[in-house]
């Protein structure tokens, strides 16, 4: 009885083996569909679903060469027999996204192609016009030969200086098609990872495979009511990934780079010895390199290497762990490394603005928004700054620190300042001691048609040495405020057309017999 079965089950296995090992992975390929995608500061991590298994649960699929082989991990293990995955070389491949400029990178190579084609036969005809004359010509008919044959070449060495400037043009245009092509292709566009094994389960699979051909960053479009201090922020990702694969539907957006391995903190005892007498000689190159220690990894263990349209949703949904800060989004990505824009969500913050001047660093003031808290909304990145509806610039939006925050919005162009520093009166004391008597004048010119309050900052110096002295002997108007490291500031309001004047004046001592410093 045993002597038949064993044969039937040596038999059966061939089968199932022989099944696998034909396992098209362009057929499965076909059926992949992409369910979400996670996308790091500096790659990105699919979520794929397989299509139905064979009738002996066998599968096979193909992922393009820019996902880590090492990172093809199946959620549900449990119903997985076996995985084989391996890395082959692939033939030419245009991605979808690519298409329409293969084409026409195509067409302009047919282009040039006749181009120097008929190039190269009007090249030919001008040899043939001015090699030996014929031998059957003479008399009437040689004269009427050469008269057209120097027409000809005329016409034909016009024609071959303009076909050499529409040519070059072309060759250009291809060039840069060309480039523009290489550089949209897919991450390890000449290779594929092969995916086979054998299910357990008759439904489709789940798995995952990360990217380092991706990457995202924040940005917030910021407009500022002068009036009312009110925030209108818009805020999207800005992402690209360059697998080859176009994905649409939603994506999570994570501010925090996972690590493959993370080892345990650990503080190491700190030990003192006396130290060993340096030797005379220099050492050996089998010395210097005895105590270094090669280093190899595992793929679990290696280092990770560093668009349609929607409306914008109500608010951004922002999800705060304590190892990660990361936010959703719906839109779509093409596979070709082009940026494109994921909506993110809107909201509003409540601020005081404020109108900063400082004269010594510029002749405009800066609008200022002033917080007292950041909304968890409002993620670190690049703001696209507006006043009124007026584009102002850009800057950077911090990580919150919980201090109040300050968001400069741009310039006041007409309301100006001016500093103009007094000629420096120095001398001496009849104790030996030097004596410098300086200061300035600063001028506030409001050229609004409304009045405006602002906050005009400037400074006097502060001695970091006992032997300099400083005697403040004259600040008009008196400052609002005036910090420890002598730094003042001015509340003041200005009408229409009106200049407002500061004074500040001051003296320094020191020994007659040093030079003071300015840092």
């Amino acid at each position: 009885m045993h002597s038949k079965i064993l044969p039937f089950c040596v038999f059966l296995s061939c089968v199932l083996l022989l099944r696998f090992l034909r396992a098209s992975p362009s057929e499965a390929g076909e059926a992949l569909q992409v369910l979400n995608v996670d996308l790091y500061p500096s790659g990105a991590k699919f979520l794929f679903q397989t299509g139905q298994p064979g009738p002996e649960g066998d599968f096979g699929l193909t992922l393009p060469g820019a996902f880590d082989p090492g990172s093809v991990r199946f959620l549900k293990r449990e119903e997985t027999l076996f995985v084989k995955i391996e890395q082959a070389s692939r033939e030419e491949w245009t991605p979808p996204a690519l298409q329409p400029l293969k084409e026409e990178i195509d067409r302009k190579q047919r282009d040039l192609k006749l181009l120097k084609s008929r190039q190269s036969a009007i090249q030919q005809t001008v040899e043939r016009l001015t090699g030996p004359l014929p031998k059957d010509f003479s008399g009437k008919d040689l004269l009427t030969y050469i008269e057209e044959s120097r027409t000809l070449l005329a016409r034909f060495g016009e024609d071959l200086v303009d076909l050499e400037l529409v040519i070059e043009k072309a060759s250009k245009e291809l060039d840069a098609l060309g480039a523009e092509y290489q550089r949209r292709m897919p991450g390890g566009a000449g290779t594929v990872i092969q995916v086979r094994g054998a299910s357990a389960a008759k439904q489709s699979l789940l798995f995952e495979a990360f990217t380092p051909y991706a990457g995202w960053a924040v940005f917030h479009d910021m407009n500022l009511d002068s009036a009312t201090g009110l925030i209108d922020v818009k805020t999207r990702a800005r992402a690209w990934q360059r697998t080859g694969l176009d994905a649409a539907g939603e994506f999570t957006f994570h501010t925090r780079q996972p690590s493959f391995s993370v080892v345990p903190p650990e503080v190491r005892p700190l030990t003192v010895d006396l130290q060993a007498p340096v030797p005379l000689q220099a050492p050996t190159a089998s010395a210097r390199f005895k105590s270094q220690k090669a280093y190899e990894y595992t793929m679990d263990e290696a280092p990770m290497l560093n668009e349609p349209h929607i409306a914008f949703p109500v608010e951004p949904r922002v999800t705060s762990t304590l190892a990660d800060v990361s936010v959703k989004g719906k839109g779509g990505l093409t596979g070709d490394g082009k940026l494109g824009d994921v909506e993110l969500g809107k909201f509003e913050m409540r601020s005081v603005p404020v109108l900063v001047s400082i004269p010594e660093q510029s002749r405009e003031a800066w609008i200022v928004a002033s917080l007292d808290s950041m909304p968890e909304a409002l993620l670190p990145g690049t703001a696209e700054l507006a006043v009124d509806g007026e584009k102002t610039g850009n800057s950077r939006v911090g990580q919150h620190d919980g201090e109040p925050l300050r968001l400069p919005f741009g310039m006041a162009s007409r309301l100006t300042a001016k500093k103009t520093p007094f000629v420096r009166k120095t001398g001496s004391s009849w104790l030996g001691k030097g004596i410098l008597e300086d200061g300035y004048t600063l001028e506030i010119t409001n050229g609004m048609r409304t009045e405006r309050t602002l906050t005009v900052r400037d400074r006097v110096p502060v001695s970091v040495n006992d032997k300099i002295s400083l005697e403040v002997t004259k600040i008009e108007p008196i400052p609002t405020e005036r910090d420890r490291d002598n730094r003042l500031a001015w509340e003041m309001t200005v009408k229409p057309g009106e200049t407002r004047k500061i004074v500040v004046e001051y003296k320094l001592s020191y020994p007659g017999d040093e030079k003071l410093e300015y840092r």
